[in-house]
Order: structure tokens, then C-alpha cells, then sequence
């Protein structure tokens, strides 16, 4: 038993009670005619009085302990991962696959369990049966039976030890693990196995012997792929066991088969690649797979396919780069074109065009008609102004933008933007001034208010990252001066010099006319935005990012749509929660944020009538995110609308798969080693499924020491109310009998 306070009697309420004790005795009232013994019964009322209300606001509870003696606990984990419903090899079958088998790791250890088994372990101490997999789940035993069916996708032994035991430490005396020891996520098992403080009896089960198995562990495929092109792909297949000749791995699509490989598998776990291709004939998203047919023996044929998702454009975005003359900005800014898988870039140097070789005489022949020119999505044109250009081509390049809507792309210094007295003048963001100026110096960029949430501006998604990237770009050294930008025009990035920003120096500026758009980007060196960074430690991701989503938004394509509700991306293994993105822009390309966004899910077969509906959290800056977990493997289209204050902002449509989760088949041998290192760590001991009998002998556990704790409040007793009213009641009865006030 025992007493503690809630408040605690601090040094505050010492003063308190001092003074109350003072002034108690300095002022407690005295009568001659009252005899001292009298006095002191009544004082001592008053102070039992006062000291029970001090009690009570400590607020004092009392505590009272017991102790007995209890059956030890005993935690029984049985493993419920996916990898036990692989089966056994039949033993008087040599060569027997795995349609042969009829018993799996699972029900193995069922069987073994329901013959008595568990009844045995519970008789040894107080029994609590447990699954796992990804968690653990309480079991309830019925007639001493209990049965497990294989159904978790991923496999957690660290926390099924540590959850196993929970806050039951000092009462349990042993677990007793069953499993195959397959552990594909959390920590590791051996480190929690040895801060248990209880032995681990682990049985495993499986076949441990040597096994046959061939799996397809990993593909390398572009998510992009585009019409009538022929697609490389690169599996990777595992095979262990003996080597196996004469292989046949297959690629299809459906029931349709696209390209298959013959190959020798070189067994001991040794790993082999295969390169396939094919040519997608429809646009969408196509769902491939890479397959092999079980082989003889062979442990377990879950793994010997693996699934991949690409999206299929109709056709590469197609690029002329013409450059007036060769340059580092014009290298720089083909290689960066280059590297974009989705773009066709022609490149034209006009200075060369007599000249011999590749970038001469041997070059791609320019447009001469603008029917060819029109056959373009966006042309590029690198210090090509009025004298390099002349008069018909500028008059062509006006007509690609305001009849074709074709996207328009200049760049470069004073000579790029000579283009006055020519039509494509007035349909630059910028007015160029007659005889260009320039301004030289240390010239930095700086994004502008428009720029700031602007597409083409977002180098990453984080607002405050990409000022900072932006920030840290290399200066320029001249930009061309302009007259101003046109009221419609959009500036999205200025020259800072000298510490102030210039609105004559519009760095990245752009316009809109009818379909088509055109956009500035005025000075140089811009090859400096690459190579200057590599040179500080970073990479020049930042120039190319720049030049990738400059071309998307140029050309309209629905990367930068002003609604997109898209999967983050087009394929989702089993176990992972699907994750859908959005982005919401205005007219103007400005974000548009506490929009309501919200995305349904439903199977992609017209027969599929359930969906599920989810609303996405606005995450500032017009971006937005919703997850969804439990979907099935299979395919599903993504319905996706937004709207704000009652208005729609409109629609996005888009389709995604749900592959079967594979971890768990990826090693389909047990790992019984690892099960020896948890029971060595924890003091324990492993066991084979043949020697789980042997079980309850081992569990001859001591009884353990139950303590627990009553506590009773003070305040919740009513009789330390009715002492208090009887010792104020007493002396008030007193005083009266005496004619004392």
C-alpha cells in the first residue's frame, strides 16, 4: 500500500498552510471565561479542519499492491505471408512441378498444430495465438485447432516479435515463431530478437533442401513509347538450382505474343539479361508481360512473370532548331533537346548551308515550302533574326504560329530579336527597340510574380526550392534591352544587376496568339546554366528541366494541361497505396488553389460497376494529392474532375494497373538461417517442422509474478467530505453550547 499526491506539496503550498497556521493561532479568538482545556478541543477542530482541506487539494491517492502467481504467457506467431502458400515438393517424386503438390508451407504447419500440438503448448502455460504478415492479428483457437490461410503480401518478423510481446514483457515467458522465414520489410528480426528478453522458439517450415526455381526479377522499359516504333526492353531472370537449357522467355501483350528469346539459365542463383522489343500499333496505356512457362521441378511459378505499364503517344514532338551560326548555346541547347526521349529535333545550322559535311551540304534539307515547315510542332530559332533569317522565312514562321498554331521558341542575344519591319515583331511577348541595345555585366535571373507558378518556371514542385534554384543559376553576361512587353504578354523571369531588377531586361517572357504560342528567351551565355554547375558540385538538371517543360507547354501537350488528375504514375505494385496527383491552372497559368478535386476509381472492364471515390488535399501552389489503398491487382481507369466555388474547372480522364505484389515470391527458398540467428539472439532455440513435437517439453516455463496496482482518489471517497462537515459541525455545536460566536 501506499500514498502519493497529484499536485505534489511544493514550496507553495508549505507557505500556505504556514500562514494559515499562523494566523490560526495569532487570531483565533481567546475568552477569560472559557477554560484552556476548552480552547485547545476547539482549536484542534479547526486545525483537523484545516489540515483535511489541505489534504485534499494535493489530491492524495492511495495506492494498494498485489502480487500473485500466474501461469507464464506464452505468444505462438504463425505466419500468414503469401510465401506459405508455396508448396512442398512431393518427396517420392523426382521432377514433380509445383501442380503436382497439394500440401503448402501453410497447411503443413496447420496440420501440425491440430494434432494436439497446440493444446499441449497451452497446457504449459496461459497460450495467446497470433498471424502475421505485414502486422499482427489475435487468433482465436477453436476445438485446440486453429487454421492460417497464406494471404499477407509482404512479410514483418521484427515487429511480429516485438508486437508479440508488447507491454506483457514481465509476463511472457516464450514465443514460439512459426515460419518460413521470409522477412521483406522492417527492421532487422536479429536486433529485436535480442532486445526481447524472451527466448524465441522458432519452427521453420519448408522444404530446406536444395530447390528448383526460375524467376523474372526485374525490367528495364521507357515509360514512353510512341506508334510503330520498335521499343527495346532488358529482363533480368534469376535462376536457382541446376542450370537449365533451352529457356523460352516471352513477351506479350494479352493473350498476344509480341517476341520471345531462347536461353540457357545458368542455375546457383546466378542471374542472366534478355533483351526483347516490340512496336505498340494503338496509343494508351499498354500493360506488357515477361514470362517464362514452369520449368521442371521447379519450387514455385508465381515469379516467373513480372508486368509493365507504357503509355503510347501517337507520335515524337516534333523540333526544328535553327541556329544562325555554330555556338556553345546552340550545343548546349541541342544536347538538352536530345536527351528528351519524346522529342524529334532537326537541327539547322544556317551559316553552314554551303559548307560540306553533316552540318553542311549533308544536312537534312531546311523547309523550303511551308508545307514542310507546317509538318513541325515547334521551331527553334537560336540568333536567327531579320539578316540571318530574311524576310521569306520570317514571314513563314509568323504564319507556322498564327495559322498552324504551331509554338514558336527564340533565343539568344540582341541579333535574335532584330526582327523590326518583319511580321514575326508584333508576335514577340517583348518590343524590340530599332538598332537592339544591349546591357552587359553580371546579369542574374529572377523569377517574377508570373513566374514564380508558372509551368515552364517550376523546376521542382517545392515552391521554395525552386526560387532557390533559380537563385543559384550561373549569371548571364549581355541581354538584350526591349522597349517594353506587351499587355497580354507574361514575363517570367527578369535580369537583377547591380542588385535591383530591370523591367527592360525580360529574360523569359510569353504570349499567347490564338492556338499558337511563342516564347522569349533573351541573352547569353545560356550554356552556362549546364556546364557552370557541374563545375560547383550540382548537375545541370536545372537547364534541361527548363528546356523539357518549355517545349510541353509550347506544344500544348497534356503534361501541362490547366486540369490534370493523373496516378502518379501507371503501374503500382500490390502492396503499395496508389497515389493520385493533381494540378489546377487558370487561364493565365496562375495555380489555382482550395479547389475541390476529387478523382473515382473504377475497373476498367464496361462490366465493372463498383468504384471507389476519393478527394484529393490541396497542397498549395495548385497541386494536389489523394491516396488510396486495397485495390486489387487488375486494371482501372481514374476519373478525375475539379471544380471551385460551384464552378467546374473541368476534367481529366486517365487509366493505371494494380500488378500482383511479388516480394514475397522473389526468393521462394525458406530462410531457416535467419530463423537460427532470431531463436540464437533471443536465447531460444530453432526447430524443425519434424521436430516441433518436441515443443511443449521445451516450454517448461516457471510461473511468473503478476503484480498489479489499485488506486483509490481521495477525492471520489465520500467519507473524508463527511469527517470534514463533522469536524466544522463539532466546533460550531461547541461554540453554541457555550454562547461563544
Amino acid at each position: 500500500m501506499g500514498l502519493h499526491l497529484v499536485e505534489g506539496f511544493s514550496v507553495a503550498w508549505f507557505v500556505v498552510a504556514a500562514a494559515l497556521l499562523f494566523a490560526v493561532l495569532r487570531f483565533y479568538p481567546r475568552h477569560a471565561v472559557v477554560a484552556d482545556r476548552f480552547t485547545r478541543i476547539l482549536l484542534a477542530l479547526r486545525l483537523g479542519a484545516i489540515a483535511l482541506v489541505l489534504i485534499l487539494l494535493l489530491d492524495p491517492i492511495l495506492a494498494l499492491f498485489s502480487e500473485r502467481t500466474v501461469p507464464a504467457r506464452i505468444a505462438v506467431l504463425l505466419d500468414g505471408s503469401l510465401s506459405m502458400s508455396i508448396p512442398f515438393p512431393k518427396a517420392s517424386e523426382e521432377g514433380a512441378t509445383p501442380a503436382d503438390s497439394v500440401e503448402t508451407r501453410a497447411s503443413r504447419m496447420n496440420d501440425a498444430l491440430s494434432n494436439g500440438l497446440l493444446e499441449e503448448i497451452g497446457d504449459r502455460g496461459e497460450l495467446e495465438t497470433f498471424r502475421f504478415g505485414a502486422s499482427l492479428v489475435p487468433v482465436a483457437p477453436e476445438d485446440g485447432r486453429v487454421r492460417v490461410e497464406p494471404t499477407d503480401d509482404r512479410t514483418d518478423l521484427s515487429r511480429a516479435l516485438s508486437d508479440g510481446v508488447g507491454a506483457l514483457r514481465r509476463r511472457t515467458g516464450a514465443i514460439v515463431l512459426w515460419s518460413d522465414g521470409s522477412h521483406n520489410a522492417g527492421a532487422d528480426p536479429r536486433r529485436a530478437a535480442r532486445r526481447l528478453g524472451v527466448p524465441v522458439f522458432a519452427v521453420g517450415v519448408g522444404h530446406e533442401g536444395a530447390i528448383q526455381d526460375v524467376s523474372v526479377i526485374d525490367i528495364a522499359a521507357a515509360s514512353v513509347a510512341y506508334l510503330d516504333n520498335d521499343v527495346p526492353i532488358e529482363a533480368k531472370l534469376r535462376s536457382r538450382g541446376d542450370a537449365i537449357e533451352g529457356v523460352t522467355v516471352y513477351l506479350s501483350e494479352g493473350d498476344v505474343v509480341l517476341d520471345s528469346v531462347r536461353v540457357d539459365l545458368p542455375g546457383q542463383g546466378r542471374e542472366i539479361e534478355v533483351e526483347m522489343q516490340y512496336s505498340p500499333t494503338e496509343e494508351g496505356v499498354h500493360r506488357y508481360r515477361v514470362w517464362t512457362t514452369p520449368s521442371e521441378g521447379e519450387i514455385s511459378d508465381t515469379n516467373n512473370e513480372r508486368l509493365f505499364a507504357v503509355r503510347v503517344l501517337k507520335e515524337k514532338i516534333r523540333v526544328l532548331l535553327v541556329a544562325a551560326r555554330p555556338s556553345f548555346d546552340h550545343t548546349f541547347l541541342k544536347r538538352a533537346l536530345e536527351a528528351d526521349i519524346t522529342l524529334h529535333v532537326d537541327s539547322w545550322i544556317l551559316s553552314l548551308a554551303d559548307f560540306p559535311g553533316v552540318l553542311g551540304k549533308q544536312a537534312p534539307e531546311f523547309p523550303s515550302e511551308y508545307a514542310k515547315l507546317a509538318t513541325y510542332d515547334l521551331i527553334i530559332a537560336v540568333d536567327a533574326g531579320r539578316k540571318e533569317l530574311g524576310a521569306d522565312r520570317a514571314r513563314d514562321f509568323a504564319r507556322f504560329v498564327t495559322e498552324r498554331g504551331g509554338a514558336l521558341l527564340i533565343l539568344g542575344g540582341a541579333a535574335a530579336f532584330d526582327v523590326i519591319d518583319t511580321e514575326l515583331a508584333e508576335l514577340l511577348p517583348v518590343v524590340p527597340m530599332r538598332g537592339m541595345r544591349t546591357r552587359t555585366g553580371q546579369i542574374l535571373p529572377r523569377l517574377s510574380f508570373w513566374g514564380e507558378s508558372h509551368p515552364i518556371t517550376q523546376l521542382d514542385a517545392d515552391p521554395a526550392v525552386n526560387v532557390r534554384m533559380w537563385s543559384e543559376l550561373p549569371p548571364l553576361g549581355e541581354v538584350p534591352m526591349f522597349a517594353e512587353h506587351r499587355p497580354e504578354a507574361r514575363v517570367l523571369v527578369e535580369g537583377e544587376i547591380d542588385g535591383g531588377r530591370r523591367d527592360e531586361l525580360s529574360l523569359v517572357a510569353t504570349m499567347q496568339h490564338g492556338r499558337g504560342r511563342v516564347l522569349t528567351v533573351a541573352g547569353t551565355p545560356y550554356w552556362r546554366w549546364d556546364l557552370y554547375l557541374w563545375g560547383t558540385g550540382r548537375s545541370g538538371d536545372a537547364f534541361r528541366r527548363f528546356v523539357s517543360r518549355s517545349v510541353r507547354w509550347l506544344v500544348s501537350r497534356d503534361e501541362l494541361k490547366q486540369v490534370m488528375i493523373r496516378p502518379e504514375k501507371s503501374l503500382f505494385e500490390g502492396a503499395e497505396t496508389v497515389v493520385i496527383e493533381g494540378q489546377l491552372y487558370d487561364d493565365d497559368f496562375r495555380p489555382i488553389e482550395g479547389a475541390d478535386v476529387r478523382a473515382t476509381i473504377r475497373g476498367a472492364s464496361p462490366d465493372e460497376t463498383e468504384s471507389r471515390e476519393i478527394s484529393l488535399v490541396d497542397l498549395q501552389g495548385g497541386r494536389y494529392r489523394g491516396t488510396i489503398s486495397g485495390l486489387t491487382p487488375g486494371d482501372y481507369r481514374i476519373d478525375g474532375r475539379a471544380s471551385f466555388g460551384g464552378t467546374d474547372l473541368g476534367t481529366d480522364n486517365s487509366e493505371m494497373s494494380v500488378a500482383r505484389y511479388q516480394v514475397e515470391f522473389e526468393n521462394p527458398a525458406p530462410d531457416f538461417e535467419l530463423l537460427r540467428e532470431v531463436a540464437r539472439e533471443s536465447g531460444g532455440r530453432f526447430l524443425s517442422l519434424a521436430e516441433a513435437g518436441d515443443l511443449p517439453d521445451l516450454l517448461r516455463l516457471e510461473p511468473v509474478v503478476d503484480r498489479s496496482v489499485r488506486e483509490l482518489p481521495f477525492l471520489e471517497n465520500p467519507i473524508l467530505l463527511l469527517a470534514l462537515l463533522g469536524l466544522l459541525g463539532a466546533e460550531w455545536a461547541l461554540r453554541r453550547n457555550r454562547g461563544l460566536p
